[in-house]
């Protein structure tokens, strides 16, 4: 009777637990976009887009140049890259409740991959901002982290 009172309880504890984190809250989705060249180089450019699927606005740090960096793909054949500027500073970001916000990744693609046989989802790195923070409060090591990474659905050629 203890085993099975047990038991119950972890499996009543792992149902608890693992319904308490909603990654439905914010969705990450791309589309296949399209393929150019420039300067002797192929990449791919992926509209991804971020939902706020919450009943709250959502604030998050970016970066007014370097906004490509809170953005990963999970294909080792592709490499997430942005332009240079001439100042980088953090910045929050807002997007209201049932909201999206569309940015255009360019992936840098490998020259020894056939794009006809690539798979890949893009990663976004969502860094919340409490109310009370501000851009200053922004921490460059916790970005690099990439602890809070929303995965998109999956490109498949």
């Amino acid at each position: 009777m203890t085993r099975i009172l047990i038991i119950a309880v972890l499996l009543f504890n792992c149902v608890t637990f693992s319904q308490t984190t909603k990654k439905e809250n914010y969705t990450l989705r791309i589309i296949e976009g399209k393929v150019i060249k420039e300067n002797k180089q192929i990449f791919w450019i992926t509209p991804t887009t971020l939902t706020n699927n919450t009943k709250n606005t959502l604030r998050y740090y970016s970066m007014s140049c370097s906004w490509q960096d809170f953005y990963s793909v999970s294909s080792n054949k592709l490499q997430v890259v942005g332009k240079g500027c001439d100042k980088n500073i953090p910045t929050i970001l807002t997007l209201a409740p049932g909201k999206s916000r569309t940015v255009k990744i360019r992936l840098l693609i490998s020259k020894t991959i056939d794009t006809s046989e690539i798979k890949f989802k893009i990663g976004f790195n969502l860094m919340k901002v409490s109310s009370t923070q501000k851009e200053l409060d922004f921490n460059s090591i916790e970005q690099q982290k990439k602890k809070n990474i929303i995965w998109s659905n999956i490109i498949s050629k």
